[in-house]
């Protein structure tokens, strides 16, 4: 403790010949040099020799062992392990990596005042007053144990089975980690060890105990109530330290740990409200209240408003990404009042880890219904959720989070089993998902449960041939995996339609071009409106040309909504999609219907006419075009890009590639749109009408991963003076405003390129003739 006592209140000159000799000698070698306890001291004087000191156990050898002895549970650290999901470094020793960071970057940085050394993410002010707090707290002689935290705080999440089982036998649940930790030490008694005054070290595993949890309170994680151990340790050590002063400790310690997780993670807003759980815990230690009932809001209101807000930020990652605050609220509400009675008050005192990760690719109800099952199952295991208690979710990080098929397909089965189990049945504590599994739970330590997701063979079976079948080429496969996920009832991949887009993009080179024509015709005075925008290609397009207008996108689908909000953002585009659906477009715009200058319909009129009930009614379509044309302002336009039914006439396709005719029988036999008559002329030729051609041959050109989407759908739904005709009609006082013959309708070129070689047409008389009319373009102006 001398020697720490040293090296903390050494001169100017002492520290500055400090400083010289260790980057002259390197810190392993002068590790070598030291006795355990005097690099213990020096590590806990100096934080960026603290995090080179670490980093020196990556490799075998006597600064390493010197550090192992000087902290001997430092070693875990150093454990070979899988990259961490809320780290953004990927080496094989993150657990290491991440203690470095938070040391020897981000300490170290406040300590300088070094803001472009800290990192991204906080302003200069926050940044200041951030350098300020970590000021004081060392200056107040705290410097020693924020060290010795930082140091141990992720012990317990060590990937060393040796440990971990040694850990385990002496019968601590290393489950919730950050308890387990503060555990590991006092039951070593480490504490002792340290060269630091003993109420230091008292406060030193306080804030192991308890880190982290601030930030998992902002998220939505945790309850306040959580904090009530370092409440009750600083009133415990009133008199002896200065609480605020401790609190300011663990006010660094979180920013510093956050900031280290991801760059850029802590921002500005992130730290104000982690300062706000600060103050309200000086509030807490302030008051005469047991410690749990001082962070216990007494009247915390409306408890479906509660549990909305707290679902909200469990999703803030979807809700960042464009899901609709809505779509939370829809979920709440469906709760009866009984069973909103016996689930919020227990989900309100729970502790939730991993829970984003684990359970926001779930929908809103989904994820409920998961949180459902953890309350139920804690009762049936005697936790009493009158008080606070811990759901460990990390192993559904594993089945559920993640790109791969097994985990796409995975969450899939879970959201759809949990869609035909009622709330109430889940609170039971009865997770069974019938022959798609079930939510597992068990007893971790007396407030703890630890939730999984079990398999059973049909569900695991059907995991693997679902990823199976998706990397196969042929559409027969792809036919089966439809097939498959309507039996059961399985949600389509979120991103399906948009990921088409971009295949489609990718195949067909005139595509963007193509689009680019319609807008000659778009009225960019006023609000622009495109109806179903896909993967965002117009909506691109419409910014561009029209860089004052607003520009809105309405989407039926949240997963595509939530899509292309990450993808405004990733690419710093100012268009904004908002969930909706096109029949109901004045509602979604509210105030702003009336100030539309133009609605653009690019390729969606026909999928209104094949999905919408009825399907392959007009009636379906009329609906939608009338509600575009009445939120127009006069003057205002319909754009209209989409297939188009040729004329009447006989073609016959002679099929080339080889699985052209695999494909053609498989087309005839599931396609929605209408019954396909066509005429055998040889193995590998057929005749058939015009338009039942074209309705094959541009279904084909997809390929087979969007062949099962593409066969029910029919896209010529009319021929184009038909369709005008229509529209005029639907829309009342109108006039179509006259384009060139060309463009009214035309062959893009990118199915003539994507069909070369693979299959010849000819009419009637075998003479070769040009592929079909593929697209229209209409223009209807209001009056």
């Amino acid at each position: 403790m001398q020697l720490l006592h040293a090296l903390v209140h050494a001169s100017a000159a002492d520290r500055a010949a400090w400083r010289s000799l260790v980057e002259r000698v390197g810190v392993p070698a002068l590790l070598g040099w030291l006795a355990p306890e005097a690099a213990g001291a020096a590590m806990l004087a100096d934080s960026a020799f603290a995090a080179a000191a670490l980093d020196a156990l990556r490799l075998d050898g006597p600064a390493a062992i010197v550090v192992g002895r000087a902290f001997p549970e430092l070693v875990a650290l150093a454990a070979p392990a899988p990259p961490q999901l809320e780290h953004d470094r990927h080496s094989d020793r993150p657990l290491l990596d991440h203690a470095v960071w938070s040391i020897g970057k981000k300490l170290a940085s406040l300590e300088a005042g070094d803001h472009a050394a800290f990192g991204p993410g906080l302003g200069a002010a926050a940044f200041d007053e951030l350098a300020r707090c970590a000021t004081r707290v060392i200056a107040g002689g705290l410097g020693p144990a924020l060290r010795v935290a930082l140091l141990h705080l992720d012990i317990a999440k060590t990937a060393s089975p040796e440990r971990r089982a040694a850990w385990q036998r002496d019968g601590i649940s290393l489950d919730v980690h950050n308890e387990a930790s503060a555990a590991i030490l006092r039951h070593a008694d480490r504490p002792r060890a340290w060269p630091i005054p003993e109420p230091h070290a008292r406060l030193a595993l306080a804030w192991i105990e308890v880190h982290g949890l601030a930030g998992q309170h902002v998220r939505g994680e945790g309850p306040l109530a959580m904090l009530a151990p370092i409440v009750g340790a600083l009133r415990g050590l009133a008199g002896v330290l200065d609480g605020e002063l401790a609190l300011d400790g663990l006010h660094v310690i979180d920013a510093c740990d956050t900031s280290a997780c991801r760059e850029g993670l802590l921002d500005d807003a992130l730290l104000a409200r982690l300062r706000a759980v600060r103050d309200r815990l000086a509030r807490a230690c302030a008051s005469s209240d047991e410690p749990t009932a001082a962070l216990t809001d007494p009247d915390p209101g409306d408890p479906r408003r509660v549990l909305a807000d707290r679902l909200r930020a469990l999703r803030a990652g979807r809700q960042a990404a464009g899901e609709p605050a809505a779509a939370v609220d829809d979920a709440v509400a469906a709760i009866a009042d009984t069973e909103l009675a016996a689930f919020a008050p227990a989900l309100a005192t729970c502790q939730l880890w991993y829970c984003e990760s684990a359970t926001a690719g779930l929908s809103p109800a989904g994820q409920l219904g998961v949180l459902a099952a953890a309350v139920g199952a804690a009762r049936r295991l005697g936790i009493d959720v009158t008080r606070p208690w811990h759901a460990q979710l990390q192993p559904l990080v594993a089945r559920l989070h993640g790109d791969s098929p097994a985990a796409r397909y995975r969450l899939r089965l879970v959201e759809a089993a949990l869609s035909g189990r009622a709330l109430r049945e889940l609170l039971t504590g009865n997770a069974s998902l019938g022959p798609l599994g079930a939510i597992n739970t068990r007893l971790a330590e007396e407030d703890a449960i630890v939730v999984d997701y079990g398999e059973t063979a049909e569900s695991a079976a059907l995991v693997t041939l679902l990823g199976l079948y998706e990397t196969r080429d042929a559409v027969a496969f792809h036919s089966m995996l439809k097939a498959l996920c309507d039996l059961y009832g399985l949600r389509k991949d979120e991103l399906d339609r948009v990921a088409n887009e971009a295949n489609y993009l990718a195949t067909m080179n005139a595509a963007r071009s193509d689009k680019a024509r319609l807008l000659d015709y778009v009225d960019g005075r006023g609000i622009v409106v495109e109806i179903g925008p896909g993967g965002g290609v117009v909506l691109d397009l419409l910014e561009d040309r029209f860089p004052t207008a607003p520009i809105v996108g309405i989407d039926l689908s949240r997963e595509a909504v939530a899509a292309l909000a990450h993808r405004a953002r990733a690419n710093g585009r100012r268009w904004t999609v908002e969930l909706g659906a096109a029949e109901d477009l004045a509602d979604v715009l509210g105030a702003r219907a009336g100030r539309v200058s133009t609605v653009v319909f690019c390729s969606i009129l026909h999928e209104v006419f094949s999905y919408t009930e009825p399907k392959f009614s007009l009636a379906s379509v009329e609906r939608v075009v009338r509600a575009a044309f009445d939120v127009l302002a006069p003057g205002g336009r319909l754009v209209i890009r989409d297939g188009v039914m040729p004329a009447p006439g006989v073609r016959r396709i002679r099929m080339i590639a080889p699985d052209c005719r695999p494909t053609f029988d498989v087309y005839v036999a599931q396609f929605a749109g209408r019954a396909i008559a066509y005429r055998e002329l040889a193995p590998d030729r057929v005749e058939l009408s015009t338009a039942d051609a074209m309705e094959f041959l541009y279904t084909y050109t997809w390929g087979p991963a969007s062949f099962p989407y593409e066969v029910r759908e029919l896209y010529g739904v009319l021929p184009y003076a038909d369709y005008v005709a229509r529209i005029v009609a639907w829309c009342g006082p109108a006039r179509v405003i006259d384009i060139p013959v060309e463009l009214r309708t035309y062959l893009q070129p990118g199915y003539r390129d994507n069909l070369a070689g693979k299959i010849a047409l000819t009419d009637e008389h075998d003479r070769p003739v040009e592929l079909p009319d593929s697209n229209c373009l209409i223009v209807i102006e209001r009056t």
